[in-house]
């Protein structure tokens, strides 16, 4: 892993503006500030989930888009959390969720949260009403849907925050790993166990060299296009290291800004898959290229990615970016 150990002194403020500052508050802080509700949000359902994986009774998973597609009562009832923790934040701010898809948050309610999760103490509060037209959370209760059915690990959960439509802060956390990554508009840091460390992705500079995480080609690609589909796989296979796919985008392009893995690649993301996870990659020096695919998604919210670590050159990748990209517009 190619982070360093944060020294002591220059630890992340884990804590908010007193009154003083927040009258003198600069964007810099503003997005600090946000970067720490994304933070402690994500961290307060993280036993929730740890604890809820193991329970799991699997005849509640339902069945979305398809077969490939499926969701739990803790996707559901995580977002609800999330919803209630935000809104008492920032009064007045928006919410896209994967699940309950986008809405204004009320503040002032009640907490109605599931045992395990304990409402964080809103004591990084910003100017909440000037805000609240202006902040947009984007979130994903629990990324790797599949994988927490299925009782495995690797799943997190992801928060973005935009500020006047820019993604400026993000958090997300792997819950049975222990770990949480976050950034605020310029530097990121990835905390296990009380420890922090710098993101920074790099240190590769050829995709022979790389693993790459990858959901291409997914099985509607497969049908739409079949040769484009085996042509653009065995191009990735030959010409990275090792392919991967561990089942949680967001999670992915999280091991792209810690430098565990080089690159990813995807084409059928949604916005709460990729907004907090790009974010990461490009405060920890990485570079993003992206396709809207026929959509009207701003960049760093779209389908297709091809993310990379610091330094690494992925020609392979953006050949087949170019190649979906070109399918999509023939549809």
């Amino acid at each position: 892993m190619s982070i360093e150990l944060h020294p002591l002194e220059s630890q992340p403020r884990l804590s908010g503006l007193d009154p003083e500052q927040q009258r003198t508050l600069e964007r810099a802080d503003l997005c600090h500030e946000l970067a720490l509700m994304c933070r402690a949000a994500c961290q307060s359902v993280a036993d929730y989930l740890t604890v809820s994986r193991t329970a799991l009774d699997e005849s509640t998973t339902q069945i979305k888009s398809n077969v490939h597609d499926p969701v739990t009562p803790y996707d559901q009832a995580t977002e609800r959390a999330l919803s209630q923790i935000l809104g008492s934040f920032i009064p007045g701010s928006r919410i896209l969720g994967e699940e309950h898809g986008e809405e204004i948050l009320p503040g002032g309610q009640a907490f109605d949260l599931p045992d395990e999760v304990e409402a964080p103490e809103p004591d990084f509060h910003v100017d909440a009403r000037s805000l609240a037209s202006r902040v947009r959370w984007i979130v994903d209760p629990i990324d790797g849907t599949s994988n927490f059915a299925a009782g495995l690990t690797y799943f997190a959960t992801s928060i973005a925050a935009e500020l006047d439509g820019e993604v400026v802060a993000a958090a997300m956390t792997a819950p049975a790993h222990g770990e949480t990554y976050w950034a605020n508009e310029d530097e990121g840091w990835l905390e296990v166990g009380g420890n922090f460390y710098k993101l920074a992705s790099g240190g590769l500079q050829k995709e022979e060299e790389a693993v790459v995480l990858t959901y291409f080609p997914t099985t509607s690609q497969l049908e739409t296009d079949p040769e484009l589909a085996a042509e653009g796989y065995a191009q990735i296979a030959h010409a990275f290291r090792a392919v991967r796919r561990p089942g949680a985008a967001a999670l992915d392009l999280a091991q792209v800004a810690a430098g565990r893995a080089g690159a990813l690649f995807a084409a059928t993301l949604k916005p709460w898959d990729v907004a907090a996870g790009v974010h990461l990659v490009l405060v920890s020096g990485g570079t993003i290229a992206d396709r809207a695919l026929g959509t009207d998604l701003p960049a760093g919210l779209r389908p297709a990615v091809a993310a990379a670590g610091a330094g690494l050159e992925i020609p392979t990748l953006m050949n087949i970016l170019d190649s979906v990209e070109a399918q999509a517009t023939r549809e």
